[in-house]
């Protein structure tokens, strides 16, 4: 259950929403709560300010994909560098085998030489 209402939702449009659409929202809802066609009032004056917060961020591509993936509508792709490391842990020798088969070949060494 979504705790706040996200600038999609602010607009009443999609995640998915294109350049026009989201502008065209805008237009929508700037009329519907413009400070001049509401007598001022506070609660205008902050949501007018929220749409037009909200149209500049989805407008403007990168500030729609950072605010996708902080909002949780898209999730953060894992950056290659951290897959290369898990790979690269996956395939760390085991030490331990290695120090083992070392020291038993040492000890077999020393009871040869006797």
């Amino acid at each position: 259950m979504k705790n706040f209402l996200n600038y999609y939702d602010l607009l009443g449009i999609n995640t998915n929403a294109t350049k026009d659409e989201i502008l065209n929202a805008y237009k929508k809802k700037a009329k519907e709560y413009h400070p001049d066609k509401n007598d001022g009032h506070d609660t205008a004056k902050t949501l007018f300010q929220y749409i037009s917060e909200a149209k500049n961020v989805l407008l403007d591509d990168v500030k729609r994909l950072e605010y996708d993936y902080i909002s949780g509508v898209k999730k953060r792709p894992e950056s290659k560098q951290n897959i290369k490391s898990v790979q690269v842990k996956n395939n760390d020798p085991d030490w331990g085998t290695i120090i083992g088969a070392g020291l038993v070949g040492l000890l077999v060494g020393v009871l040869i030489d006797d």
